[in-house]
């Protein structure tokens, strides 16, 4: 599975377990900050970083945000080849020791549920210890995601069906106006006549269509509300 571009925001929703050493606290201040900043947002989404802060060289820091943001290890080696041309080669060790307490924080069951609800992806990066917790949260808000978007789409269908209607009604009115021109000649009138007739099987059809619609909607809804009472109830 993909790692989504959208995945900053998901990363805002983590909640820092208490307590905490003062360098994590302060690495996760320094982490708020490249969030805030479009630079860097522009940064992780091209994977990798810019010549500020290959020459700053907090690689701590650094890696603790592409752990919380879910990116595996190896993002390192695109750092790597960002860092390389101005003279600077990244220190792995901090890299990795941020690394690991940042995929904690993206670990935690609540993100992975979010993820999942919101429709995001993840890279499959979570530890052993984590993994399994992770994914089932993630699998709830997926079959969530899931279930609502096919609420989503019986409703878009019954909105297209019906805006359909009134346009057809709006276009038979305008063809048996035309019927009456005087100046028309037999084969337009033909013309005319047929197309009524298309309008109108048309319309039969839509009528009897959206009222399926509307009874797979009310089933759909009661899907959805089921299955948010079960997940609500297993996070309970």
């Amino acid at each position: 599975m993909h790692l989504p571009v959208a995945l900053p925001r998901a990363a805002r929703s983590f909640r820092l377990s208490a307590p905490w050493p003062a360098s994590a606290l302060a690495r996760h201040a320094a982490l708020a900050l490249l969030l805030l900043v479009p630079t860097a947002l522009a940064c992780a989404r091209n994977a990798s970083v810019s010549e500020s802060q290959c020459a700053a060289g907090d690689w701590e820091t650094i890696g603790y945000r592409d752990g919380a943001l879910g990116y595996r290890s190896s993002r390192l080696l695109a750092h790597q080849d960002a860092c390389v041309p101005h003279g600077v080669t990244p220190d792995r060790a901090a890299y990795l020791a941020g690394w690991q307490q940042g995929i904690a924080e993206f670990c935690q069951p609540d993100n992975g549920f979010e993820l999942g609800r919101s429709g995001e992806g993840h890279a499959n990066v979570c530890p052993a210890a984590q993994r399994d917790a992770f994914l089932a949260a993630f699998d709830r808000g997926r079959s969530l995601f899931a279930a609502e978007a096919r609420v989503r789409e019986v409703e878009s269908a019954i909105a297209q069906k019906t805006h359909r209607l009134h346009t057809i009604d709006e276009e038979m009115v305008a063809t048996a106006s035309a019927q009456l021109d005087p100046l028309l000649l037999p084969a337009q009138r033909i013309q005319l006549a047929a197309r009524v007739k298309t309008l109108h099987d048309e319309k039969l059809r839509l009528k009897a269509e959206i009222p399926a619609l509307e009874a797979e909607l009310r089933l759909r809804l009661r899907e959805f509300e089921t299955l948010d009472g079960a997940v609500a109830s297993t996070a309970g």
